[in-house]
């Protein structure tokens, strides 16, 4: 079992391209997208800039909310990544919430996800967000486990929703604090 303080959470990076590119490939297996908003042509260097501005509310598409998105790395390898949406547009409030994370196969089940979400907690706690909403496919057992461990409470008035694809999402709140 992994600590939280053993992890280092950062922004990705200039030297972390080759290790997020090959994240992603990995998770797509699992249809899965390690990496969001991706541009084709775009460079590396753009792509982590651009990342940082939407973190401080700058350069966001239309309809979009404020977003960071962060790594958690061990020994200079990325284990998985969570992005941090700060507010809820009315997409978000319905499925997708406030916090989604990703681990990277090899390194499941050692309590990544949890420092993920714990981290994301901590990043909205900071910008003044008391609770979270966070979602998750009903059949994905590990993530409900994560979620409830970090205090998550079956939202009372609408307890799942279906997502565009029509999966079943369950909806949590959880304290930042």
């Amino acid at each position: 079992m992994i600590r939280h303080e053993d992890l280092e959470f950062r922004e990705l990076n200039s030297a972390d391209e080759q290790q997020a590119l090959d994240a992603h490939q990995e998770m797509l297996e699992e249809d899965f997208q390690f990496l969001f908003w991706t541009s084709n042509g775009e460079s590396w260097e753009d792509y982590t800039c651009r990342m940082s501005s939407w973190r401080r509310g700058e350069h966001l598409p239309d309809g979009w909310v404020r977003t960071g998105f962060f790594v958690a790395v061990e020994h200079g390898y990325i284990l998985g990544r969570v992005s941090v949406r700060y507010e809820l547009n009315e997409s978000l409030e319905h499925v997708g919430g406030h916090i989604g994370y990703g681990v990277l196969p090899d390194s499941r089940r050692r309590g990544v996800a949890s420092a993920l979400c714990r981290y994301g907690l901590q990043e909205l706690a900071a910008a003044g967000v008391a609770k979270a909403l966070i979602t998750c496919h009903a059949d994905n057992e590990g993530s409900k486990a994560t979620i409830l461990g970090c205090g998550g409470v079956l939202d009372p008035r609408l307890p799942s929703v279906r997502n565009a694809e029509g999966v079943e999402e369950l909806r949590f709140w959880v304290p930042t604090s």
